[in-house]
């Protein structure tokens, strides 16, 4: 009998192979999807392109940290270099920058005098350049060759290294917004090196104030009773632990003051933070834990950066103790912590359809169809969805429901592809897969594009727009956006490039930096200048898609998270790459825009030789629901138009012509709309070799969509926020235009905060009537009455008709475009207000109203037009 059975099993195993009859061992199901636990089979022979082969391979296999750290390595880090590299490369604790290397760390900051602005008139770039020198080396006293550096310890915004050879090692803290540098030894003790000799302006025995040769200010502290020794230029003191500070001056009050807290090693840094949904209030408090050594107080300065100051909600800062740095002066506040407040200004799954020509959109959204991806690595296919996700909103509001359900199908054909990690035989596909490397911690997808796989760079893009995809699919169908169908896998994308804190597969907020404002898009910072980012849009872009799936999927933890990344780099953007307050940018410097911002320095230049408006457009791009964040400040908007206009010579844009349409709409949409009509339709297919009118991720449906809607709706107003999520609100001629989106199946009541209220439906735009205020409790003391018969009321886009039989009243509402809903809200003799959804017939809409005779009824009208909704004035009768 046993043979017998060996026998069955081996034909079964003969006719069904193992591996497509059995889990495959060597990926991770998620749902429906999975990724990769091994390297695919990356079919190098087929990759004509030997740079593009490259981006197929892995990041580095060593890490260089100590058995201190655990887990999922962090990436994308203005340290990250520490981690890579034998010694680390310059990186930029503003204030200082530091670099590691085999005798200690080399010491530096910038001063005014050390930071160049430079054209290059030729390829159209400009540079706000600091120094990369070294002001003194910390070392110790008997090891100058240390084999390497390692990542010891790390927070939120510091990081603790550590090089060690035989007995000797050295641990140095430091970190963003900390204006010391701790050091900590073992056998031996510091000494600390300069090119050429300080001067020393105070000598305390264990404390010495001094200035560089170029007049930069320091104070170096050692435990009380170890005295300095300063021989020229090396210096040296017996102790096992000094910290160096920065200084904003030489005041006998500055040295004391950083002397109180000289002694307080920073042992760990943290960003917490809370989203009020009812006033959209992000608050984010910034603690430091310390250690006091050598009788050292507890608590610490703080050194702001503009982003923060601005917005300080707790905590007093120190008065005339600005310390210089190329991202504008940081200011210190004393203590174990403070708090920031900003404002959450909503973000939409695509503007309303507003005063547009229906005709003329639905032919622009049909010749849409014919585009296709420009490439199949995670960036370009990447935004060939982000084209599809802007287009279903669209095609839905006009009421072609199969129209936006053909994109979506698009959408959701390739994102099921690139979700599974396996072929129909079960085995690990070779491209359009997402694997996760363990050793650091990260889903990489193939095929990589721009370093995602082998550097870790990008991953906001490129896997945003993949959110972006399923949000859009989710909107219309949440069942497919379930934990057990495909919502698993796209969580495992947000997980690899924002996961919570207590994520045990992958890095907190991988390429968020919860102090400096922004993210950085390198994951390895192996540059001189440190770590990076160019495209900022592109982040905000990420953090709107993660709030529409938080919406989609009712995932509140979520949705806390992205309102925190997408209203604090919007905060950072303002500040470090428009300068909307014109502070940060050196007066010489030419352009209104940074287009890559560094640790190091400043660029208005692109990765790619490009023109004028690319060097702006980068950071606009792409144009959707969530970037009327670009319109909040419509003075800087004006000013950096014109500056983009006087570099280009003309309004005949050399490239992206579509970009400056939209960006120009924010503040003057009449003459963006000008400038559109006399070329969008020079456009006639989709060439992604030729962008010069329409960039290869946009299309003329949304170009011309957004211009035309910004044109009917007004300039963005950040001022008034909402109770909801998805929101806006537009200033048309001094008079608010309320918009909301309610993910909801049931209708939802949406509270402005100047008192407007809305009722918006399950699954519905909402949009208020152009020029109406919020309802009043009670009806006006004059309301609007009907017309001369006593029985009629025309508006622009209705007639409303009121029949008596006997008590009762029939009240008709006819739109002029048919409407998918109509809702009358009523009340009697000023009672209670009444919400009843009408009744259809032919077109016309009706409701009873019973036993109203000799009674006063005031009524308005909620209705649907062309997708948005719309909201009337209120009437009386009689």
């Amino acid at each position: 009998m046993k043979k017998r059975w060996f026998w069955f099993v081996l034909a079964l195993i003969v006719l069904f192979p193992f591996q497509s009859s059995f889990a495959n061992q060597a990926v991770k199901e998620v749902g429906k999807g999975s990724f990769s636990l091994q390297y695919p089979p990356i079919d190098f022979d087929n990759i004509g392109d030997p740079g593009y082969a490259d981006q197929q391979k892995e990041p580095p296999e060593t890490i260089y940290r100590t058995d201190r750290v655990e887990g999922p390595m962090p990436t994308n880090r203005w340290w990250s270099s520490l981690a890579v590299d034998t010694y680390a490369n310059n990186h930029y604790p503003h204030p200082f920058s530091v670099r590691q290397n085999e005798k200690g760390l080399n010491v530096f900051y910038d001063a005014p005098h050390n930071v160049v602005v430079h054209e290059n008139s030729g390829a159209g770039t400009w540079h706000i350049v600091g120094a990369i020198s070294t002001d003194f080396t910390i070392g110790h006293s008997n090891e100058s060759n240390f084999n390497d550096a390692k990542v010891d310890d790390y927070g939120d915004w510091h990081v603790r290294s550590l090089a060690e050879k035989d007995n000797a090692s050295l641990a140095f803290t430091y970190g963003v917004g900390i204006p010391y540098i701790y050091a900590e030894y073992t056998g031996g003790h510091a000494v600390i090196d300069f090119p050429q000799n300080p001067q020393v302006w105070a000598q305390q025995g264990h404390i010495i104030g001094f200035s560089t040769h170029d007049n930069k200010h320091y104070a170096a502290f050692a435990p009380e009773g170890s005295n300095w020794e300063t021989n020229g230029q090396q210096w040296e003191n017996p102790s096992e632990f000094i910290s160096v500070a920065k200084l904003p001056n030489t005041d006998a009050e500055t040295l004391a003051l950083f002397a109180e807290h000289a002694y307080s090693v920073v042992r760990e840094t943290r960003a917490d933070y809370a989203v009020n949904h009812e006033t959209n209030e992000v608050k984010t408090t910034y603690s430091a834990n310390t250690e006091a050594v050598a009788g050292g107080e507890n608590g610490t300065l703080f050194a702001l950066y503009p982003h923060q100051y601005r917005h300080l909600s707790s905590g007093d800062l120190v008065d005339g103790m600005n310390l210089f740095t190329i991202r504008g002066d940081m200011k210190l506040i004393e203590g174990s912590e403070f708090e920031t407040s900003l404002t959450y200004t909503g973000v939409l799954p695509s503007l309303p359809n507003a005063g547009i020509d229906t005709d003329r959109l639905s032919g622009y959204l049909h010749e849409a169809k014919n585009d296709y991806p420009t490439g199949q690595d995670t960036y370009e296919l990447g935004k060939y969805l982000g084209k599809l996700s802007n287009l279903a909103p669209l095609a839905d509001q006009l009421g072609e429901q199969e129209l936006g359900e053909e994109f979506r199908e698009e959408l959701q054909g390739h994102l099921e592809d690139w979700l599974r990690s396996t072929d129909e035989n079960n085995a690990i596909k070779g491209e359009n897969l997402f694997y996760y490397n363990e050793n650091w911690g990260t889903l990489l997808g193939y095929h990589a594009a721009h370093g995602s796989a082998v550097r870790i760079n990008d991953h906001h893009f490129h896997y945003g727009y993949f959110v972006k995809a399923a949000a859009e699919v989710a909107r219309a169908n949440p069942d497919w956006a379930q934990d057990d169908e495909w919502g698993g896998m796209v969580n495992e994308l947000i997980r690899d490039f924002a996961a919570d804190r207590e994520d045990p597969m992958y890095p907190y907020l991988r390429m968020f930096d919860p102090y400096s404002g922004h993210s950085w898009a390198d994951g390895l910072a192996t540059f001189d200048s440190g770590n990076n980012q160019e495209s900022s849009s592109e982040a905000m872009h990420a953090w709107t898609n993660l709030i529409l799936w938080a919406e989609a999927t009712n995932d509140q933890e979520l949705l806390d998270r992205a309102i925190y990344l997408y209203t604090t780099e919007m905060s950072a953007i303002n500040e470090y790459f428009f300068d909307v307050y014109d502070e940060i940018h050196p007066p010489e410097y030419g352009p209104e825009i940074v287009t890559i911002n560094w640790g190091g320095k400043m660029d208005h230049a692109t990765w790619w030789n490009s023109g004028a408006v690319e060097k702006y457009a980068i950071n606009w791009l792409p144009i959707h629901g969530g970037a009327l964040y670009l319109g909040h400040h419509p003075e800087y908007v004006e000013r950096a138009y014109q500056a983009l206009k006087q570099t280009n010579g003309s309004e005949d844009w050399n490239w992206w012509s579509n970009m400056v349409w939209s960006y120009r709409a924010l503040t003057d949409p009449n003459d963006a709309q000008r400038q559109m009509e006399q070329r969008i339709d020079d456009y006639t297919e989709f060439d992604p070799g030729d962008e010069t009118i329409i960039e290869r991720g946009s299309t003329k449906a949304q170009t011309y969509q957004w211009i035309t809607s910004l044109a009917s709706l007004g300039q963005v107003n950040p001022e008034i926020t909402a109770n909801i999520p998805t929101y806006a609100v537009f200033n048309k001629d001094g008079e608010s235009v309320y918009v909301a989106y309610n993910y909801d199946d049931e209708a939802r009541t949406v509270l402005f905060s100047d008192g407007h209220e809305a009722t918006v439906d399950g699954n519905s735009y909402y949009v208020s009537q152009e020029g109406s205020g919020p309802p009043p409790t009670n009806p006006p003391e004059e309301p609007e009455e009907p017309g001369d018969d006593g029985n009629v009321i025309e508006r622009g886009d209705f007639t409303v008709s009121i029949e008596q039989s006997q008590s009762d009243r029939v009240i008709t509402f006819t739109p002029n475009t048919p409407a998918r809903y109509v809702d009358l809200h009523y009340r009697i003799n000023n009672g209670n207000q009444e919400n009843v959804r009408m009744q259809q017939e032919e077109g016309r809409w009706f409701l009873m109203i019973p036993d109203v005779e000799n009674k006063s009824l005031s009524f308005r009208f909620t209705y649907e037009k062309d997708g948005p909704q719309y909201e009337s004035e209120w009437f009386t009768y009689p």
